[in-house]
């Protein structure tokens, strides 16, 4: 017991705070026992108006006692950290009421819903008030100034008088009808009121009551105790006959009078107020006002934490106890055990709320200390650790969850016909088919090892998490040096994955080969020549996921031309780097030709160049990747970008016109903090924008917005990261050209590749805060402005990392709806081990037992007429088609086969399966099987087609 702490207390302050609490309760008790529905007549009517009456000085109460103890706050940075507390249990009370309502009222409680449940103060029920007093706590100082400026009692009193003149006036006169004499004597006739003063500034009552409790503790009010008594017993017979006769025939009129701006409870507040500021507590006894103290003392989470135990005693009441106004006595118990189980609960929350504060303050502390010693980076490679492992074990979480049986299938059809001897360009048409020479050695191993092809998705999908997970490690220990921002900037990285599809696809393999040959050049020591050798394997990797990438390996070659004749030059010119160095390039060349020549060894096995050249021209018909204008290309590029949202031209806009001020703006560099804070305002602006699609269709956008950050990072940079610019930000623009150029999804692949860009940014970002650091911009308010700066900047990665995990947590790329719904797990075949949504397992199932009939057939070629190219895996039969992905189940894509069939005779299938829910022209697909000699064979899941001659 802190005794002279206690001494020090006004425990009369304790016992209002502790008043108002209960009749905050008490309030309740009318809110959810049917009150207001009831008709006001009768002798127990009556009472109870008189009660609510009374207990309408609840939130008065604290508003009138926050003036009364912080008068004399004044503006400090200690000031300031005086709301956390406040904060965090109010954190606390929103993460218990919504997982209550979730468990109680089935509502849904995820990551998201807790965050924006938090922050527009809906998910705590009654925390309405938290929104107010954080406002009134950040105008306190600045009330304090204006009112202790004031010279006198007079002018205060004056001040006092005009909010309440503003504010609570208006609810004495401007609730009358004076167009109808009839409603005098029944006044439900009607709720049409006459307004004899003005009523603009009502919403501004918080102040009042905060002045009221300034001036009451500064001078009281002289009146006598005996006689505030009886003027605070009047004051409620008054207020309650005049809400009985309002009211009266009808139920119960909270007409403005009644509300916390009303006559009634600002009478009655004060009148309260003063009455029990007036205990003597002197020589009360020291438990007692330690007990006081300490219930005192959770009084904020009693009043926030109430409303689930609201939830589960009134319920009861209400159906034990009928009709409404036999109700009234089980006041004297409901609100009782409502307050006493709030009182634990807020116990609770104190205590962890304590310890929260005291771990908040260690690790600042613990944070400052480690900057200072030699191996500052030991935390922060502690902290990549702990948070690598909580995103390995949500990805791992993650995994099995969605199946779609399309896209992810493909990925592996590919390398399964090349191991099982087909062609590149010859056998398979499908653009991204050398991605596949990729992943020809894992299906080989999966298929050697475990005989078959059951379970092959998922296990590529945990070969995906590792392979992106050592990606993101090499990236964190690249670019380690620049502090705690990398490693956020690799944790979110890794938390990301192309279009939530958790596979090795041309997608997420080309993204991660791109990173990570970027962020080896732009970070290595170019005397040394493996990561320059690594650097370009992984290239040559990623031009095998998109080709056009090879573009930027001519313009890097171009450079390294520039470099030999400016290298000699005193210039800053980007192009002077050892990057572009002769040297850098030949190493980096020998890393792509290294790959590129077990890749043409591999090819040219099995097809010869004349071939290449002869069937090339037919990969060029798919009628999803349709032959477009290069100057059409660029144009729906950048008209992608731009048209991703309504609303999204207000951000581009804003920040072109940002970047212009900004770069004819010389003193700059004085100037970052504003620059950085406008920045990162249109990042979050652009997170507001695209977060409501997120979960169904544009989950890549949410790596777009970062961009931003980066453009202007680098341009406020000092000491510019030049060569992680050229080599990763660069890339990853080009990247982006390059693979809108060959894919038909624009802005969500234009964002998704823009992934490997922010990398850099991050780094841009981190560099831009190391040198702020170091150096005061020359603009007023210079510390103030920089640290909000620094505040933006916090958020903006919280947002990035909330977005991403919450987005990812929801969202699967094939299924509607969220994890909560995927509960049917795939028991057999490729798909073996995922969970999907219970009409998508049984399809699966179902066609996957029609599809053992071809466990009793010599194996042949065989066509899957459907978009569900994990068949192939299942049947592990030789391909008889053009690619397993067929483009539509349409007649352009019959013409397409009939095609490769003519100039590939030998390809033509012995098998073709159809399942009976795709969407062909059966007759005509009958008509063409018969004339080309196959027979029939159909049963309710498929019609099976056998080549007879």
């Amino acid at each position: 017991m802190d005794i002279q702490k206690l001494q020090s207390r006004n425990a009369a302050m304790d016992i209002i705070r502790i008043v108002a609490a209960f009749t905050v309760l008490s309030v309740h008790f009318f809110l959810h026992n049917g009150f207001y529905s009831q008709t006001v007549e009768g002798a127990p009517m009556y009472i109870m108006v008189l009660m609510r009456t009374l207990f309408s000085v609840c939130v008065p109460l604290f508003m009138i006692l926050t003036g009364y103890l912080m008068s004399h706050k004044t503006l400090s940075r200690k000031y300031y950290s005086g709301i956390s507390k406040t904060l965090i249990i109010f954190v606390l009370a929103t993460l218990a009421c919504m997982i209550f309502k979730a468990i109680h009222d089935n509502e849904s409680f995820t990551l998201k819903s807790f965050i924006l449940g938090t922050l527009d103060f809906t998910g705590a029920n009654y925390s309405w008030y938290i929104e107010m007093y954080i406002g009134l706590f950040l105008l306190i100082p600045f009330l304090n100034l204006a009112y202790n400026k004031l010279k006198n009692k007079r002018q205060k009193q004056v001040l006092v008088l005009t909010l309440v003149f503003l504010t609570i006036i208006p609810t004495v006169f401007n609730i009358f009808n004076f167009d109808n004499p009839a409603w005098w004597s029944d006044p439900k006739t009607s709720d049409t009121f006459a307004k004899l003063i003005p009523s603009w500034w009502m919403g501004i009552y918080p102040i009042t009551y905060y002045f009221t409790g300034c001036y009451i503790r500064e001078y009281g009010i002289k009146l006598k105790t005996s006689s505030t008594l009886v003027l605070f017993l009047l004051a409620i017979l008054i207020f309650g006959t005049f809400n009985y006769y309002r009211s009266y025939g009808t139920t119960f009129k909270s007409g403005s009078y009644v509300f916390w701006y009303g006559i009634e409870p600002y009478v009655l507040s004060v009148l309260l107020f003063v009455l029990l500021s007036r205990i003597k507590t002197d020589n009360m006894n020291e438990k007692v006002k330690f007990v006081l103290w300490k219930v005192s003392d959770l009084a904020l989470g009693i009043y926030l934490i109430s409303y689930i135990f609201d939830m589960l005693v009134y319920p009861v009441l209400n159906a034990k106890i009928n009709p409404m106004t036999d109700r009234l006595p089980f006041y004297f118990v409901a609100v009782p055990i409502v307050f006493v189980c709030s009182m634990l609960a807020s116990a609770i929350m104190n205590i962890a709320a304590k310890y929260i504060q005291i771990l908040f303050k260690k690790l600042v502390g613990f944070i400052k200390a480690q900057r200072q010693r030699a191996d500052k980076y030991k935390w922060q490679d502690y902290l990549f650790i702990a948070l690598m492992a909580g995103g390995l074990i949500f990805a791992f979480w993650k995994c099995v969850f969605g199946f779609g049986g399309n896209d992810e299938a493909f990925y592996l059809t590919v390398p399964q016909r090349f191991n099982m001897g087909d062609a590149l360009i010859k056998d398979e048409w499908h653009l991204s088919q050398m991605s596949g020479f990729l992943l020809m050695p894992f299906v080989w191993l999966f298929t050697t090892v475990t005989g078959s092809t059951e379970g092959i998705i998922l296990a590529a999908r945990v070969l995906y998490i590792l392979f992106h997970a050592t990606v993101s490690v090499i990236i964190y220990l690249r670019i380690r040096k620049y502090g705690y921002v990398s490693v956020f900037a690799s944790v979110l990285y890794f938390i990301y994955t192309p279009y939530d599809i958790m596979a090795m696809s041309y997608n997420t393999m080309g993204l991660d080969f791109v990173t990570l040959s970027g962020v080896i050049m732009g970070t290595a020591s170019y005397k040394k020549k493996l990561p320059l050798i690594v650097s370009g394997v992984a290239f040559a990797a990623a031009v095998l996921c998109c080709p056009y990438l090879a573009v930027a390996y001519i313009l890097y070659g171009i450079c390294v031309l520039i470099h030999t004749f400016i290298k000699n030059r005193d210039t800053k010119f980007i192009l002077k780097s050892e990057l572009f160095a002769g040297k850098t390039f030949l190493f980096f060349s020998i890393g792509i030709f290294a790959l590129a020549a077990v890749f043409l060894i591999f090819a040219l096995t099995r097809v010869s160049i004349k071939e290449i050249i002869d069937y090339l021209p037919y990969l060029m018909t798919d009628p999803e990747h349709p032959q477009i204008a290069l100057g059409t290309r660029f144009s729906m590029y950048f008209n992608s970008i731009y048209n991703c949202h309504s609303h999204f031209k207000i951000a581009l806009f804003s920040y072109l016109a940002m970047i212009i001020i900004m770069i004819i703006d010389r003193k700059r560099k004085y100037h970052r903090s504003l620059y950085l804070i406008v920045t990162t305002a249109i990042v979050i602006f652009c997170y507001v924008l695209l977060l409501p699609q997120l979960t169904y269709s544009t989950y890549n956008a949410i790596m777009f917005p970062l961009i931003f950050i980066g453009i202007t990072s680098y341009i406020l940079c000092e000491n510019k990261p030049k060569p992680l610019f050229a080599s990763l930000f660069v890339l990853g623009i080009i990247y982006s050209f390059a693979i809108c150029f060959s894919s038909n999804q624009y802005f969500y692949v234009i964002s998704m590749v823009i992934t490997a860009s922010n990398i850099a940014s991050y780094v841009f970002l981190a560099q831009l805060l190391r040198e702020m650091k170091t150096s005061q911009d020359n603009i007023e308010y210079a510390v103030w402005v920089k640290k909000g700066s620094f505040l933006f900047v916090a958020f903006m990665i919280f947002l990035q990392g909330a977005f991403q995990i919450t987005v990812k947590a929801e969202h699967c790329f094939w299924e509607s709806g969220n994890t909560s719904n995927l509960t049917a797990q795939i028991q057999n075949g490729p798909a073996k081990g995922i969970y999907t949504n219970v009409n998508n397992c049984n399809t699966y199932e179902q066609i996957y037992s029609d599809l053992q009939y071809y466990k009793s057939k010599p194996k042949d070629k065989i066509l899957f007429l459907t978009a569900k190219t994990w068949c192939y895996l299942a049947a592990e039969f030789p391909y008889g088609t053009l690619s397993a992905w067929i483009s539509g189940e349409n007649p352009s894509s019959v013409e397409r086969l009939k095609t490769y069939y003519s100039v590939n005779p030998e390809e033509i299938p012995k098998y073709i399966y159809i399942p009976k829910d795709s969407q062909w022209d059966f007759t005509n697909i009958y008509n063409d099987a018969y004339s080309y000699g196959y027979s029939f064979e159909e049963n309710e899941i498929s019609y099976k087609l056998e080549k007879i001659n």
